[in-house]
């Protein structure tokens, strides 16, 4: 739907639920205080500005949440930044004064820092869109993410006070304006000059700026008010991509007028920082095709604004794109467009330009069978259709398959900022629904599906609020489903010691039948880093990654990739090795103490300054038979300042919810397994169930687990090796 995110805020803190929410925003903050660690991770609230332009040098800053040391999220000593993507060169820019002075008495006190500049160069030709960035510090290693967007048009500061028409900041278009909304009613005023006739594009990054954000509530939902200097409004708008607002007008009259920019709910944040785009270039808001194979050079349909009267412009996708969403903007005649999101895909695509000639638009696919003299207007499947739902209509498409013949269909469509919520539905000649989807990817459906008999089927694709219109475009690939797999990493981040261990999960997701075993690849980890090696069995989902540290590392920090390589059957059958990025996943602090998870682009390994424990296995070899109990022997050296409760776990375990669990079926582990304050002795304790299958030398790895906040640990690890016997 449209308005999802903002109507998502208003179920998670409704109006007569404030009081409720701000007394459990209160409690966390007692609890974090009472039992934070000593050593946290600096996690990223926002940056400011949020973007930079190409070609230029920027001064950003980046901003965490409040710091009052010791155990608290810190800045303390940044010493790299790293840029998704190339064009970007970052330094850190170190305090006017230094660095404040360590405590030779408190070694371990870290003087609070809540912001760090970085000093951004540009390349002319860097890739445009959101970029992630992570930061690296001496005692705390990888920060969370945080997001900036490159740009091409001139960029400006807000200059306070704007609070009122009479205060409105100048403005000269094009350029992007940088303000934030940062209390609550703050209301920002900007004025501006046009010549008549002229058409000007207004769009807004907010929210979207927000969705990787650790612990930020509520998020922004921004609106845009346009009015003329007497004060009469124009226009407006509120929710376009998702939370954030685009607006466009044609000046009748020449003069100066006035855009407005507040939160719809008059609240206000510190952290809400946005990007005003002021532009008369040409803005695309629909194109079909949406999607293109690699290394394709193409022309596209494109509607939007200023187009200069066309309808047309070129896609040029380089060889070295990967599968998935790229940003880029489109060639036209009068200039190059705003930045567009496309799917690039390794599947042959066709479009149509979504003009029905009756209500229901019926195209027809051959599925199993395309034929090479099919009819103008045919549809061969396996492969993609572009298309958009441009009358109060739904799109459907007729396609024959045979039984037991197994599909996926996938509609890509809000992921490249298409307003369509889709909804899928599989109905046979009568009428009847086989089979349906909604929100299968976020706001994008997708079915996997078994042919139950010979036969022709029907697939139909809608908006589920029943919108129509140029914006509601798609791409709706088909794909016969034969084994894969897709896996994530759990977490993001890393920070270790030298002579320390921490680890990863690696959850595997088996598609179709895959059973086959999928080999593990860190790349890319500091010097003095290893990873241990992994192989996830046929009969398993989840495996362990042990990060050591040598003694002798020095203090570092890269982004790493990992990747998962397995046997899978090609196009023709026949056995091909095909390795797979897995994506990593971070923690979102959802109120009231739960752990949300979102994936994001990049991996951070920190080697630094002494951890707060070290984990210890007297027996980490542990064999177990059907049946069985067994209890493992765990011990702690901790830092001479870190006194607190030590939790210990082979899952990743948050208030009942158990996020990964790499135990083979018909083995557990006792929940609550602690080493008490100021001790360092524990037992885990292990049992087998008696149909429990055999198993050799599994990689698994005892946590002990350090609390930093409400929600959030950091655990250091102990390998060990589990065989169960018969």
């Amino acid at each position: 739907m449209k308005s999802d995110c903002f109507l998502s805020q208003k179920l998670r803190y409704p109006i007569h639920a404030r009081q409720i929410m701000a007394l459990i925003l209160v409690l966390s903050s007692f609890a974090t205080n009472s039992v934070r660690a000593q050593t946290a991770y600096p996690m990223i609230m926002s940056t400011f500005p949020t973007g930079a332009q190409r070609g230029k040098t920027t001064l950003v800053t980046v901003n965490i949440g409040t710091s009052n040391g010791g155990g608290a999220t810190n800045l303390y000593g940044t010493y790299k930044a790293i840029f998704e993507g190339a064009g970007i060169i970052a330094e850190v820019v170190p305090p006017e004064k230094g660095w404040p002075a360590l405590d030779p008495k408190k070694p371990f006190v870290i003087p609070p820092i809540n912001s760090v500049t970085l000093k951004l160069a540009i390349a002319p030709d860097a890739p445009l869109g959101v970029r992630e960035f992570r930061l690296a510090t001496p005692y705390q290693g990888s920060s969370t993410v945080g997001q900036i967007v490159i740009g091409d048009e001139p960029e400006l500061m807000e200059t306070e006070p704007n609070n009122a028409p009479e205060q409105a900041q100048s403005l000269v278009i094009p350029c992007v304006l940088n303000g934030k909304l940062q209390q609550a009613e703050d209301v920002d005023f900007y004025k501006f000059k046009v010549e008549a006739g002229q058409q000007v594009t207004f769009t807004m990054n907010c929210a979207r700026l927000q969705d990787k954000i650790h612990d930020i509530a509520p998020h922004a939902d921004p609106l845009i008010i346009l009015s003329d200097q007497t004060g009469h409004e124009l226009s407006r708008n509120d929710d376009y991509y998702r939370a954030d607002p685009l607006l466009n007008y044609k000046f009748e009259k020449a003069g100066e007028y006035v855009i407005q920019v507040r939160d719809v709910n008059y609240q206000g944040n510190p952290h809400w920082a946005y990007r005003l785009n002021l532009t008369s270039r040409p803005f695309v808001t629909s194109l079909i095709p949406c999607a293109f194979r690699i290394g394709m050079n193409q022309d596209v349909k494109v509607e939007g604004f200023g187009l200069g009267g066309s309808s047309t412009a070129k896609v040029d996708v380089p060889a070295n794109i990967p599968p998935g969403i790229w940003q880029t903007n489109l060639k036209l005649p009068n200039g190059t467009s705003n930045v567009v999101n496309l799917l690039i895909t390794d599947t042959a695509q066709l479009s149509f330009d979504g003009k029905a000639a009756s209500p229901n638009q019926t195209v027809t696919a051959a599925l199993s069978r395309p034929s090479p003299k099919a009819e103008k207007g045919a549809l061969s499947l396996p492969g993609g259709v572009n298309s958009l739902l441009a009358v109060e209509r739904s799109d459907r498409y007729v396609f024959k398959a045979k039984k037991g013949e197994p599909w996926g269909f996938e509609v890509t469509a809000r992921r490249i900022d298409s307003e369509l919520d889709s909804e899928i539905k599989i109905l046979d000649l009568k009428g009847n629904v086989l089979a349906s989807n909604d929100d299968a990817i976020g706001k994008d459906s997708r079915l996997d599906w078994t042919t139950p008999a010979d036969g022709d089927y029907f697939l139909d694709i809608r908006d589920l609020t029943g919108h129509v219109g140029p914006n509601y475009y798609y791409n709706l690939t088909a794909k016969p489903l034969r084994p894969d797999f897709t896996a994530k990493c759990d977490t993001d981040r890393a920070m270790i010691a030298p002579g320390n261990k921490t680890c990863w999960f690696i959850l595997l997701d088996r598609k179709y039948g895959f059973a086959g075993e999928v080999k593990v690849d860190v790349s890319g980890l500091p010097v003095g880093v290893t990873a241990s090696p992994l192989t996830i069995p046929p009969e398993l989902t989840q495996g362990v990654v042990v990060l050591s540290a040598a003694p002798d590392a020095k203090i570092d920090f890269t982004t790493v990739l990992i990747s998962g390589t397995a046997t899978l059957p090609g196009s023709d059958g026949k056995p091909t090795s095909v390795t797979k990025h897995i994506t990593p996943i971070t923690e979102i602090y959802m109120p009231g103490g739960g752990r949300g998870q979102i994936e994001v682009k990049t991996q951070g390994v920190g080697v630094t300054e002494k951890n707060d424990i070290e984990v210890l296995v007297a027996n980490p070899i542990v064999t177990i038979m059907p049946g069985q109990t067994v209890k493992v022997d765990v011990e702690i050296k901790r830092r001479p300042d870190y006194s607190k409760t030590v939790t210990l776990d082979l899952r990743i375990n948050h208030l009942g919810g158990v996020f990964t669990n790499p135990l083979p079926a018909g083995i557990t582990v006792d929940d609550g397994a602690t080493i008490a304050e100021n001790q360092t002795k524990g037992t885990i304790t292990l049992h087998a169930a008696a149909d429990a299958k055999p198993i050799s030398n599994l990689s698994l790895a005892i946590m002990a687990n350090v609390s930093i906040n409400f929600v959030m640990k950091v655990w250091f690890a102990a390998p060990i090796t589990l065989t169960v016997k018969k």
